[in-house]
Parts: structure tokens; C-alpha cells; sequence
């Protein structure tokens, strides 16, 4: 064993000269060409922790991910991103729009290796929209026949869903919903196991069980998420993989390293410095591609707290930020973005709706609020500092530092707090908890509706775990969503979403910031993966070139301990592995 942890050791040492002299190392292996290969445990990392692997529950975009492996659902998207049956064998639209009938594969089997019927997806919708639940986004599913007196407790069941035999079950609307079948591809309401019960327990995040390629064999807390292969999968031959390791809280720069190592096969979590690096680097030209953007990033102001109740507090930090100077801080992932809506989704046109960076209009609504502010005299402004809340060693945490010094020059004083990922969560959607603070949302599916009602409609409020961070409540805003949602007319929604982007602009519940993009890097012996243009990280269909992979490993150990050899040897004073790696 030593001399194995010793090899691993002074490939570390060598990946920190590599560091120090503004380069990476060269790719692991090479393209070969080939058919899928079975076997292999893929590992990567995520900067953050997993909060839960429940799928009525988890609802961030790093849960989301790890999910997509272990629960399938009725339906979800094809490679180009279009809705397609996954369980459900086929979907029949029936009533207008208002009936969905779905018809389950036979054969698909649990984790456990019990059969999937019609009762367990009844089952399973209804445990998530309990009122005993904390989901996320219930009111995703109100146009469920029944959702309300269900979900406030008045009834014992989801009406509007209903078994018709063995392997068909059916979903009643109460008025057709454009975004029907993009929610019924939300792991939220994916089957689950009979172990999950009717109602919620907090205990099933432990050990969840749906029918996905993968399973849980060991979810340490904060630490790593290991999953195998589920050998009752019903796509026969998949997947090829034997497991998938997760590892939890990782630094970018220990991932950094662990990826050159080869003890990270894929990742996406870089610094600036280091994206650059391996973008430029021709080694690795034609390698890894960028994620499409789903993402937006901005400010959360809470409008139910001083001083943000004050429109004019709110419109005065929209106008105060200067978003070319926060996109600076990692160039290349991070854009300048003004509206809600991400352009992948709405591009913008002339006149589009959105926020801007004006500085004498900044101070002009900060005399509005009743806080004029003197920057020649630097008097006045917000008289009490206001925290804002990060997470820590995040671009949230630099883009905090950045705003703090473009809001001081209108006179409103920030300090930053830096907490963990789950404190995060738990505090932003926490009523009457956060004035201000990092705020960001991902697609849950490719529709406008994703980035209005979950984080900006009324009903979305709620006392905790509020995905509506800034508890904004606009009547005429809840109207338009409510109209773009049950129409099919696109040419409407568009116009309705164009009112609704202009209402968030006025209002400026958030102040938007940024877009964010990953760019995604794997060695050439992975094979099967390209970025979806809906699904984060979805790498379950990746497989190994196994001898590839085994000659590549070899070899970078060898390069390893060459490059610390030569570098030991050409050092004038006496050197240890504890000066190379420490500071």
C-alpha cells in the first residue's frame, strides 16, 4: 500500500508544478474507435453537497442530476430536447388537452425488483403533492382535477388521477395546461418504490429506490454518492457502466487536480484561470463542450423586508449594478444578463423588456426611497448595512464583493455572510429570514413558464422551502402566467412572457446579473456523452474504452513520477514532497 499511496503522492506533487507553471496536463488516453463497452465506475465531483435524493424533495440542479440516473419518469426528452415517452410506452392526449392517458411499459422493474404499475405512479404523484410534503413547486400540478382539496388536506385522494387497469393511468386537467407533459418529466412525480409509502419521509432520501439505470448502494452525507448498475434495467444493455461515484464538496481546484490525476474522469466545476487554461490549451483542442445556458443569476431583494419593501430600494440596486463588471470575474462562462428569461429560451429584440446598469437613474430612485445620496460628500443613502448572503467560495461570493463596492457609490452598504450550500437553501427559502442576497435558477424544463411561476408567482410563497426567494406578489403578473400557461398559442405566450419580463424589470423583485454556462471536459477513453440541451449532467449513458483507459493510466503514473524525478533532480536545495504541496 505504500508504495501505491506514494505513486498517487508525487502525481499530485507533479499536477502542482504543472499549476505553478500556468499549464495542465495533457489528456488521458486517446479516441478510439469501437462499440460501447460494458463495466467501469465512472467519478466525478460537485463543489456542492447533495441536500436530499428524494425526488418529491430535491429540487437543486446538483440533486437533480444524480436523480435523473436513479428515478425515470412517464416521459422525458430526446437528444434534441423534445418531450418523449420513457415509461409510459405511449402518451394519448384526449378532451381537448385536458385528459393525458398514459400507457406504462410492461416489464420495468424497481430497484427492488418489484414490477411498476399504474397504483405506483398514482402512488407516487400523490405522496409528492401530500400536504405533509415539503415540495418545492406543488403548484406546478394545480390543474390536477383535485389538486387543492387534496393537497390542503380535505381529501384522501388526487382525484383527477385515475387507474384504468394494470398498466394505464390517466390525468384530468381542469383547463388544458401548455407545460403539462415538461412537469410530468420533473423527477418530482417520478414512480417510486413501495418503500417510499404514501406519504413523506425523510427517511427515504437514505436509501431511495425508483426504476432508473442506476441505484444507491451508499450515500455518505457531505462526503461522496456511490450508485451500480441496476441489473433489471428495462433498457436491455444498459447502461454500461457498472457505477457512477459522486464525490461531495469538492473544491474546484481539488477537482482540478483529481482530473489531471485520472481520478476524475469528467468534470465541469473549473476556476476561471483553469477553464482558460484547458480551453487554450491545443492538447486539448476539440475536447469538451459548453453546456447551453438555462441559467440566471442575480440578486434576490426580499419584498416583504425593510428596506426592500421599498420599490425604489429595489429598482435603485437594479440600476446600480454594472453587469459587464461582474461578468469579468469569469470570463467566458459568465455573461451580462439584464431579464429573467434565459436567450436560449427568449432571445431579446429591440425594446425587449429588461434591467440596466444607470447610474444617475440609481441615485435618482435612492432619492425616491426617501435616501438621497451625496457621492461627492459620500452622505447619506441607506443608513443601516444590509447582509447579503453567499455561498461560500462561489462566484456568488466574488460577484458579492463586486456589488458591494458598485452599491457603496449609491449609498447602500453591504456585508457579505458566507454560509454553506444547505444553510443556503434552507435560509433563502425561509419567509421573513433574507433581506438580500445570491439568487439563481436553472430550468426545470425548456418553457418561459419555468423562470415566472416557481420563482415569482404569488402562489409559489410558501412559509419554507419558497423557491419564490424574494416572496414578491404581483397581481397582474399572476394573471399573465395564468393565461400563458393554458393557452397554445404561441404567438400569445410570447406576447404575455414579453409583459411578464417588463412587470420584473419595473418591479425588480431580483436584480439580474448574469447567465451562467458550464463548459464540460472528459478523456478521450469516455465515450457517450455529449451536454444535453435539457438535462444537467446527464452521463448515464457514458461507457469506457477499458483498455484505453487502463494503458492511459499507466502511463501518466510514469510521466508522474518522471516529471518529479527531473524536477528533484535539477533543484540546487534539498526538496520534500511537504514543500511541493504545501504552503
Amino acid at each position: 500500500m505504500r508504495s501505491i499511496h506514494t505513486k498517487i503522492e508525487l502525481a499530485l506533487a507533479a499536477a502542482v508544478l504543472l499549476a505553478c507553471e500556468g499549464r495542465v496536463a495533457a489528456p488521458i488516453g486517446q479516441d478510439r474507435p469501437g462499440p460501447p463497452q460494458r463495466g467501469g465506475t465512472l467519478r466525478t465531483a460537485f463543489f456542492t453537497d447533495v441536500r436530499s435524493l428524494d425526488a418529491a424533495t430535491a429540487f437543486d440542479t446538483a440533486s437533480g442530476a444524480i436523480e435523473s440516473l436513479i428515478y425515470d419518469r412517464l416521459v422525458s426528452y430526446d437528444a434534441a430536447g423534445k418531450i418523449a415517452p420513457q415509461l409510459a410506452e405511449s402518451v394519448d392526449v384526449q378532451d381537448d388537452g385536458k385528459r393525458y392517458i398514459f400507457t406504462l411499459r410492461r416489464g420495468v422493474l424497481f430497484h427492488d425488483g418489484t414490477p411498476l404499475t399504474a397504483a405506483d405512479v398514482k402512488r407516487s404523484i400523490e405522496r409528492s403533492l401530500h400536504v405533509k410534503t415539503p415540495c418545492p413547486v406543488p403548484s406546478y400540478y394545480e390543474r390536477i382535477v383535485g389538486y387543492r382539496a387534496y393537497h390542503d388536506g380535505k381529501a384522501k385522494e388526487l382525484r383527477g388521477v385515475q387507474l384504468q387497469g394494470d398498466h394505464v393511468v390517466s390525468v384530468q386537467l381542469t383547463e388544458p395546461d401548455a407545460t403539462f407533459l415538461h412537469i410530468m418529466a420533473l423527477a418530482i412525480v417520478a414512480p417510486l418504490c413501495k418503500s417510499a409509502g404514501t406519504t413523506w419521509d425523510r427517511n427515504f432520501s437514505s436509501a431511495p429506490c425508483g426504476t432508473g439505470a442506476f441505484k444507491v448502494e451508499r450515500y455518505e452525507n457531505g462526503q461522496s454518492i456511490r450508485l451500480v448498475r441496476h441489473e433489471g434495467y428495462w433498457q436491455k444493455g444498459k447502461p454500461y457502466l457498472d457505477a457512477i461515484e459522486w464525490n461531495l464538496s469538492v473544491q474546484p481546484f481539488t477537482q482540478r487536480f483529481k482530473f489531471e490525476k485520472g481520478d476524475l474522469d469528467y468534470m465541469r466545476e473549473f476556476s476561471a484561470a483553469d477553464s482558460q487554461l484547458y480551453r487554450t490549451d491545443p492538447r486539448w483542442k476539440g475536447r469538451g463542450e459548453w453546456e447551453a445556458s438555462l441559467t440566471t443569476v442575480g440578486t434576490l431583494l426580499n419584498t416583504e423586508m425593510a428596506p426592500f419593501d421599498n420599490r425604489h430600494m429595489r429598482r435603485a440596486v437594479a440600476f446600480g449594478i454594472n453587469r459587464e463588471q461582474v461578468a469579468a470575474i469569469h470570463p467566458g462562462h459568465v455573461k451580462p444578463h439584464t431579464k429573467i428569461v434565459p436567450e436560449t429560451l427568449i432571445p431579446s429584440t429591440p425594446g425587449y423588456p429588461s434591467q440596466r446598469f444607470d447610474y444617475k437613474q440609481a441615485l435618482e430612485e435612492m432619492r425616491l426611497a426617501g435616501y438621497a445620496y451625496d457621492p461627492a460628500t459620500n452622505t447619506g443613502g441607506y443608513p443601516h448595512e444590509i447582509p447579503y448572503l453567499a455561498i461560500i467560495d462561489s462566484n456568488s461570493a466574488q460577484a458579492a464583493e463586486v456589488y458591494q463596492q458598485q452599491l457603496a457609490r449609491i449609498g447602500i452598504r453591504i456585508r457579505i455572510q458566507l454560509v454553506g450550500w444547505p444553510t443556503y437553501l434552507a435560509r433563502s427559502s425561509r419567509r421573513k429570514t433574507v433581506q438580500m442576497g445570491f439568487v439563481g435558477w436553472h430550468a426545470d424544463f425548456p418553457d418561459p413558464s419555468t423562470f415566472f411561476e416557481p420563482i415569482l408567482a404569488s402562489k409559489a410563497i410558501q412559509e419554507e422551502e419558497s423557491q419564490n426567494a424574494a416572496f414578491f406578489r404581483n397581481a397582474e403578473l399572476d394573471a399573465l402566467l395564468e393565461r400563458a400557461r393554458r393557452s397554445t398559442d404561441e404567438a400569445l405566450r410570447s406576447k404575455l412572457y414579453r409583459r411578464a419580463e417588463a412587470i420584473v424589470a419595473e418591479e425588480a423583485p431580483w436584480a439580474t446579473a448574469y447567465a451562467y454556462r458550464w463548459f464540460e471536459l472528459w478523456h478521450p477513453y469516455v465515450h457517450g456523452y455529449t451536454p444535453h440541451p435539457v438535462l444537467t449532467q446527464n452521463v448515464g449513458d457514458m461507457w469506457f474504452d477499458q483498455g484505453g483507459r487502463k494503458l492511459a493510466h499507466s502511463s501518466r503514473c510514469n510521466t508522474a513520477l518522471g516529471a518529479f524525478a527531473s524536477h528533484c533532480k535539477k533543484s540546487k536545495a534539498r526538496t520534500t514532497l511537504a514543500a511541493m504541496v504545501l504552503p
